[in-house]
């Protein structure tokens, strides 16, 4: 599943990203219609900032407080036992859940403000979901290609030359044409985040990514997760209870407990950290992990 925000906002109205999302076909360029009308050239990290923001699910008080800041370009996890508000945080940066108070700024542009008063947004984002999410009635090219052919952003030998880039960028190079049935738990997971990579995204979010994999696999992800940082600059938010997983992929963690955030720092920081409750995390679940 792959997601898409652009508000030229309510003075202009309907913006030409928001007229694609809707499926225009005819182009707003003069002369010589493009390859692309979207610009799946260039991506840009964006910053994330989080302030005061709580979210209840009747009586259960699930986010209390969170306050977070992520960089431009970063890779950042967050981590924490199941239950903790991981995922339902994940979902507020992409607006998938709305919170009973507090903001979160992208490149210090509110999100939850009235459309009324809202500012012009301009990057595209993507989600990676912990079941892969594909369709298992199309091939994997297909399934990469998705996004791109609903929402007819290329031609379609554009297309084709796309896919074949993102699954090579996820080492899966020639497989445009295996049926998911196919696929391993690992190869459906780099589908989805060759299929999430084809709009270029400026923010990509993972839930989950390692829920199901086996050790040589989650490592297989990990070097993915890892060799994609060398050639994107967008963002990175990954929501995971493993923690080995974060610590390797990782330029800082948050730990997120009881629905609050109780500590952020580098992998190296969170593994030598003296909060009890990192510390207590740490040492069930990085087993051969040397506490320095």
């Amino acid at each position: 599943m792959f997601l898409k925000y652009f508000d030229r906002g309510h003075e202009e109205g309907e913006g030409m990203f928001h007229k694609l999302m809707h499926g225009l076909t005819g182009s707003f360029f003069h002369g010589v219609e493009p390859e692309c009308r979207v610009n799946l050239e260039e991506t840009r990290g964006v910053g994330i900032r989080i302030e005061k923001l709580n979210k209840y699910f009747g009586d259960n008080h699930v986010l209390k407080d969170v306050d977070l800041e992520i960089a431009a370009g970063e890779t950042f996890s967050i981590i924490g036992p199941s239950g903790t508000g991981k995922s339902v945080l994940l979902k507020h940066i992409i607006k998938l859940e709305t919170p009973d108070s507090g903001e979160i700024y992208i490149d210090d542009t509110p999100l939850f403000q009235p459309k009324s008063r809202a500012i012009a947004r301009d990057y595209r984002f993507s989600m990676v979901f912990q079941s892969s999410a594909l369709f298992n009635s199309l091939t994997v090219g297909e399934n990469v290609g998705l996004w791109l052919r609903e929402k007819r952003i290329c031609k379609e030998q554009k297309i084709r030359e796309i896919i074949r880039q993102k699954l090579a960028m996820v080492g899966l190079d020639g497989k445009e044409g295996m049926n998911t049935s196919e696929l391993s738990g690992g190869m459906k997971k780099r589908v989805a985040i060759a299929r999430s990579l084809a709009m270029n995204p400026d923010l990509i979010l993972y839930d989950e990514p390692t829920a199901e994999l086996d050790p040589v696999t989650t490592d297989e992800l990990a070097n993915t997760i890892l060799k994609l940082r060398e050639s994107t600059r967008n963002t990175t938010v990954i929501v995971t209870h493993d923690l080995n997983f974060a610590l390797y992929v990782s330029d800082r963690i948050a730990m997120i407990h009881d629905g609050r955030i109780v500590e952020v720092g580098s992998p190296d920081q969170i593994k030598t950290s003296q909060n009890p409750i990192v510390r207590n995390f740490v040492h069930t679940t990085t087993k051969g992990i040397k506490l320095a």
